[in-house]
């Protein structure tokens, strides 16, 4: 291959790629930002779903759809829902029906009245209200039905919660549960 020059220009070679140590740029602090784990799960955390069913109580009678404890050294979230009626008897938002989600006994804030099925056991819904449910390291967690007014016949509940613990040391300083 033949190259011509035009007079009064330069050709210098081309460029390696490589730094000249003199050259190196300021040092600059890069921090990496994590996501809080209540909303975007760590490398850390622990996948949980818990579900069960139980057969309709009597009226007048709550009952305990299934439970489980957050484990020590954990902290938590729950992100998903499920609660159904299987059988015959009951109208979504009628009152005949009311499933709580219960931490340590107390019912959780907007979640102490549930009158209507919110998904299902096989496709849960996204928790409202916030999107999620911080629990804490050994909290101890319920999903209960209580039974207002369906005279019971062979019909079930069922519920499903599902998220994920994370290690307790993860969360900030600080921070105001």
């Amino acid at each position: 291959m033949i190259s011509t020059q035009k007079p009064g220009c330069t050709i210098t070679e081309p460029d390696s790629g490589a730094i000249h140590p003199s050259a190196n740029p300021p040092a600059v602090e890069t921090k990496v930002l994590q996501l809080p784990n209540w909303i975007f799960a760590s490398i850390n955390s622990l996948a949980f779903d818990n579900a069960g069913d139980i057969g309709l109580p009597a009226i007048g009678v709550e009952a305990t759809i299934f439970s489980f404890q957050v484990p020590r050294g954990f902290n938590g979230v729950m992100k998903e829902i499920g609660n159904v009626f299987i059988g015959a008897g009951f109208t979504d938002g009628s009152g005949q029906l009311i499933w709580r989600i219960l931490q340590n006994g107390v019912a959780v804030r907007g979640k102490e009245n549930i009158q209507n099925s919110l998904g299902s056991v096989a496709i849960p819904s996204r928790i409202g209200g916030g999107g999620f449910i911080r629990i804490l390291e050994n909290d101890i967690i319920a999903m209960t039905v209580l039974n207002a007014a369906i005279a019971p016949a062979g019909q079930l509940v069922a519920g499903r919660l599902s998220g994920w613990f994370y290690p307790k040391d993860e969360d900030p300083l600080g921070i105001w549960f």
